[in-house]
């Protein structure tokens, strides 16, 4: 009798088809699903990355309260009197200035600034002193959505660098191809042997006040993103720690640290070749043209990715202008003409304009 029962019992289950199909239904959804997850990720690393510019927006208007201006976006050598007798250049970036206005102290603490950000000074090992503080990372500094830099160990390199996802806005001038003692008058640059003053608040060396700020400060920029590039060839990228003039492991790449600029385009793929040198009147069209280096087509200057502003934001990027604000601003945002144009009838595009501090010029607010 039991036999016989146990072979009338019908046993229930799945088939193989409706496995599949279950399976195949689960993996729609998922496909469904993961860029919604994805897009809700992004959002959430671009707030606080928004969040990360504001804190140093009050970190720099904390420190224009304190000492009566706005930090140099980089210190190099001395100016005013002229000094060229320091080496490599001091190398400290306005992100180390503004530290103990951004409740960090210690790290600030930690630096001495009577010795270079790194380097050799007289016979000593300036990086070696200033190690401490200058591989310190501060997480205000770091975009989420950035490429991670692996930190140097000591012994790599006696010099600390830390990552830094922003750069202060330099402008629109060329402030890189010059240095210290420079000889005068070159390329209508360089005035009595000292560099060309930037038309953006953080340049190399030059200090400015809110009063300075003539163009308003809603409609200056102070800060941007400078992410890593994707497959970066370098190690050392941006430093908040040190905001020097680099190398790079891409033949005849250069690296300039600490201070982009608007002459790029948003988001410009780095440039393998940017060895140049600035065009003379002849090549320019007027004597003493500062800007020129925009309407040069060889090279072309707004290919060079790495003096510009970048993200991994899709579209585009985060400044922080000059009222404290955080504005998203698209890659397609307008960059004026492409050619020479004097002066007096030049458009420079609205993304340009952003970048001076008193241009006088007129930007409406659905410009960008």
């Amino acid at each position: 009798m039991s036999m016989a029962r146990s072979r009338g019992v019908r046993r229930v289950g799945f088939t193989l088809i409706e496995l599949l199909v279950v399976i195949a239904i689960i993996a729609v959804l998922i496909a469904l699903l993961l860029p919604a997850v994805q897009s809700a990720r992004e959002a959430a690393r671009r707030a606080q990355c928004v969040n990360n510019l504001k804190q140093i927006g009050l970190g720099l208007h904390n420190y224009e309260s304190a000492n009566g201006s706005f930090p140099p976006g980089v210190i190099t050598y001395q100016e005013s009197p002229l000094d060229c007798g320091l080496g490599g250049g001091r190398g400290f970036t306005m992100q180390a200035l503004i530290l103990p206005y951004m409740e960090l102290s210690t790290v600030y603490n930690s630096i001495n600034f009577s010795w270079h950000s790194g380097g050799t000074q007289a016979g000593q090992s300036a990086g070696a002193i200033n190690r401490t503080g200058m591989i310190t990372q501060i997480n205000s500094y770091v975009c989420p959505s950035d490429f991670q830099q692996t930190p140097y160990n000591i012994s790599q390199s006696l010099n600390g660098y830390s990552q830094t996802s922003y750069a202060g806005s330099a402008g629109n001038y060329d402030i890189w191809h010059w240095y210290c003692g420079c000889p005068a008058q070159v390329g209508g640059l360089c005035v009595g042997g000292v560099e060309v003053k930037p038309d953006g608040v953080f340049g190399k060396n030059y200090t400015f006040r809110i009063s300075n700020i003539t163009d308003g400060t809603s409609n200056t920029m102070f800060v941007g993103e400078t992410a890593r590039f994707k497959n970066d060839p370098d190690q050392i990228f941006n430093s908040w720690s040190r905001g020097l003039w680099f190398g790079s492991n891409s033949p005849g790449a250069s690296r300039p640290q600490g201070s982009a600029s608007t002459v790029p385009r948003m988001n410009a793929a780095f440039q393998l070749n940017d060895t140049v040198t600035f065009p003379n009147s002849a090549t320019v069209g007027v004597t003493g043209d500062v800007d020129g280096w925009l309407y040069v087509s060889s090279p072309d200057f707004r290919t060079l990715g790495q003096f510009g502003f970048r993200s991994q934001h899709p579209g585009g990027a985060n400044f922080l202008l000059g009222d404290g604000s955080v504005k998203f601003l698209k890659e397609t945002i307008s960059m004026g003409t492409t050619t020479y144009t004097p002066a007096a009838s030049r458009d420079i595009g609205v993304y340009r304009k952003l970048a001076t501090y008193s241009g006088g010029e007129v930007i409406s607010a659905d410009a960008y």
